[in-house]
């Protein structure tokens, strides 16, 4: 079975949580866990009409939920579904076994944003080619998968503001490199559309420095949330 989780927070204005919800009920053998933090804009109202596990967790990192879901998983395999994407129903039977039986295997779709631009292109297969297949770093917009194996070994990703998916991905490339699957998750450029996708890139650059210069995760947080509030506590 698969476990599909999904963290959500105040997620009626992106306006994909309907489709998202509506492509996930048509996948097979796979339990649904989705972990709320404190939703006050319609979102508890929406999941309530879904046949799914919901847990609330209101105030919490998006590292929190995630890992309230994990713990509550019963799946072979569990699937991070990033809260702004968008993946077909038939994409997931490549992550039911996406490493021919292999043991501990883990990884992430193949990123592509919702808005067609070229600076945005550029994004999406530096993000595959290089963060990805070189680096072993996959950010939560891939989707990221593993095998439950690594559940029962204590897999926990550290409580972070921001950066946790790269906190993730440190953990799981000790013990093999990652897989990327030809399956397209189709992310929102909704930070880039509000932002501006030149000044969005420029800040993406700096919150990456920032992060590798130990810089403090709220600070870097609040500012990468700053007037958008799509991941905050």
């Amino acid at each position: 079975m698969l476990s599909i989780i999904l963290p959500t927070q105040n997620e009626m204005r992106s306006g994909l949580l309907e489709s998202i919800l509506a492509c996930l009920v048509q996948v097979a053998d796979a339990e649904i866990i989705v972990i709320d933090g404190g939703s006050d804009d319609g979102t508890l109202e929406l999941l309530s009409k879904y046949e799914l596990k919901l847990i609330t967790e209101p105030g919490t990192s998006r590292a929190a939920k995630l890992n309230a879901g994990i713990a509550a998983a019963s799946g072979d395999m569990i699937f991070l579904h990033h809260p702004r994407s968008l993946v077909q129903p038939e994409s997931f039977q490549q992550v039911a076994n996406p490493g021919k039986n292999k043991s501990r295997v883990w990884g992430g779709l193949t990123h592509q944003f919702d808005h067609d631009h070229a600076l945005l292109r550029f994004t999406s297969w530096y993000s595959n080619r290089i963060r990805c297949d070189r680096a072993g770093i996959l950010y939560l917009d891939h989707c990221i998968f593993f095998d439950s194996e690594f559940k029962h070994e204590g897999l926990k990703i550290p409580d972070v503001d921001i950066f946790e998916d790269t906190e993730l991905s440190k953990l799981l490339r000790r013990h093999s490199k990652p897989v990327r699957l030809p399956a397209v998750v189709r992310t929102s450029a909704i930070r880039f559309k509000r932002n501006g996708i030149y000044r969005q890139a420029l800040l993406n650059q700096w919150m990456k420095l920032a992060y590798y210069l130990n810089f403090s995760h709220d600070k870097m947080n609040r500012q990468y949330e700053k007037g958008l509030n799509l991941n905050k506590k």
